[in-house]
């Protein structure tokens, strides 16, 4: 089956969705993608390169549009939960740069339930965990306040054999899971 990394922020556990995650272990969760670019496709064949990190850039189609989601299919079900562009249709073959993140909770708990939503979890076996140690950038917002980025320019990740999300980088972690699909998808 498929390897896939996926990205994992440590409020996703600290909200009490999922426990800590361990290497070797499986566990069941949807996908949720972000956006970075988006472009109508050239082609119409499912495809999902890793750029970095959980990173990729996919050829994908919209599978399910509706007013609080949109699904897209590049060999792998995930949603985002917004409207898609009011340009989209069902169908329709997109270019997209996107972030690939777990469910934090948004699927399994209300989007699951809306009519004609396809199945989207999938079943996992955590092959690597890898935190994220690239450094932090502090920088002050346009009301003063601090705002903490990645500096991108130095991403750089360390093996762990499992998350620490109350620990980890001060209870703020992002993780990079490296997971083997091994079923789904499934409610």
């Amino acid at each position: 089956m498929q390897t896939v990394f996926i990205g994992l922020d440590s409020w996703i556990i600290q909200d009490g969705n999922y426990g800590d995650f361990r290497v070797g272990e499986e566990a069941r969760f949807a996908l949720e993608f972000y956006p970075y670019r988006t472009s109508p496709a050239a082609g119409h064949d499912h495809q999902m390169i890793r750029q970095s990190g959980c990173r990729y850039r996919c050829q994908a189609r919209y599978a399910f549009l509706h007013k609080r989601v949109s699904v897209l299919d590049f060999g792998l079900l995930a949603y985002r939960e917004l409207r898609a562009p009011i340009e989209a249709t069902l169908n329709d073959w997109v270019e997209v740069e996107i972030y690939l993140g777990i469910d934090p909770f948004f699927y399994t708990e209300r989007l699951c339930d809306i009519p004609g939503m396809p199945p989207l979890a999938y079943d996992w076996r955590i092959e690597r965990i890898r935190l994220e140690t690239t450094p932090w950038l502090e920088s002050r917002n346009e009301r003063g306040q601090t705002v903490l980025t990645r500096d991108e320019a130095l991403e750089a990740f360390r093996e762990v054999p499992q998350t620490d999300a109350w620990t980890d980088d001060s209870g703020r972690a992002h993780y990079l899971l490296e997971c083997r699909r091994i079923g789904g998808p499934c409610r």
